[in-house]
C-alpha cells in the first residue's frame, strides 16, 4: 500500500512541480499524492497566502517574478515563525547602536521587539510604519529616509532613500527580502534592492530576517 504524504511533504512536492511546470491540476496532484481534490485545494490556497504560488481556476501556478503579495497581506502569515525570528534577532543589538531597518513583514516583528525591549538605540529606517512603532519609545530615535511612499509596502523608495541612506554609518542593518535561493536574497522589483544595497553598503554588518517560505522563491532581482 502506498503511503501518503504529508501536509508539508505535499506542498514541497507541489513547488517541486511548478518549478518543473509552469501550471500544474488540482485533480492530478490529488491523483499523484492519493488524496482528495480538496486536501490538494487547501495545500494549494496555503502556499498562495504565504505567497509561494498564484492560485488559478482548478490549479496553481509560478507566482510571478515581479510580484509579492502587500504588506498587509503578508502581515497575517507565519506570524509565530516571524515572532521568533525577532526575538533572536533583538540579541544581536547592544545599547548605543545605529541600526539600518527596511520595511517588510518580518522587520516589523523585529521592531516591535526593539520597541518594547531595548533603549538608547538609533533606527535609520524607509518605513512609516517600523518609525511610528520605534518613535512610540522614547529613548529610540528615529531617522525616516524621505522618499516617495508607496502604499503597499508601507515605506518610502526611489533614488532619493538611497542617496540619504549614504549620508549615515550604521552599526548593523536588518533587512528582508522577497526570497531566497543559492545565488542569494532576491526582491520582486528593482525599488526594493536599491534600498537593501544602500543598508548593506552603509552597515558594519547586515542580518537578514527571513521566514522558511521565502526560501527557493525566486524574485525578479538578486540584492
Amino acid at each position: 500500500m502506498k503511503r501518503k504524504l504529508g501536509k508539508q511533504a505535499r506542498q514541497d512536492r507541489i513547488v517541486a512541480e511548478l518549478r518543473a511546470n509552469p501550471t500544474v491540476r488540482i485533480s492530478a496532484l490529488a491523483r499523484a499524492f492519493g488524496v482528495t481534490t480538496e486536501t490538494v485545494r487547501r495545500d494549494v490556497d496555503a502556499l498562495s497566502r504565504e505567497g509561494v504560488v498564484s492560485r488559478t481556476y482548478g490549479g496553481a501556478a509560478v507566482t510571478a517574478l515581479a510580484h509579492e503579495p502587500s504588506l498587509d497581506e503578508r502581515s497575517n502569515i507565519l506570524v509565530e515563525e516571524r515572532t521568533r525570528i525577532a526575538n533572536r534577532a533583538v540579541g544581536f543589538v547592544q545599547p548605543g547602536d545605529v541600526l539600518m531597518i527596511d520595511s517588510g513583514a518580518t522587520t516589523s516583528h523585529f521592531v516591535r521587539r526593539l520597541a518594547g525591549e531595548l533603549k538608547d538605540i538609533t533606527i535609520i529606517t524607509n518605513s512609516i510604519g517600523h518609525a511610528a512603532v520605534a518613535g512610540s519609545n522614547p529613548s529610540i530615535k528615529v531617522i525616516l529616509a524621505p522618499g516617495y511612499y508607496v502604499a503597499r509596502e508601507r515605506g518610502t523608495y526611489g533614488p532619493e532613500v538611497a542617496e540619504f541612506l549614504r549620508r549615515y554609518r550604521a552599526n548593523q542593518a536588518f533587512i528582508g527580502a522577497g526570497g531566497m535561493t543559492a545565488e542569494g536574497p532576491n526582491d520582486v522589483s528593482a525599488e526594493l534592492c536599491w534600498v537593501k544595497r544602500a543598508m548593506i553598503e552603509r552597515a558594519g554588518a547586515c542580518t537578514l530576517l527571513v521566514d522558511h517560505g521565502k526560501f527557493g522563491n525566486l524574485g525578479l532581482e538578486v540584492i
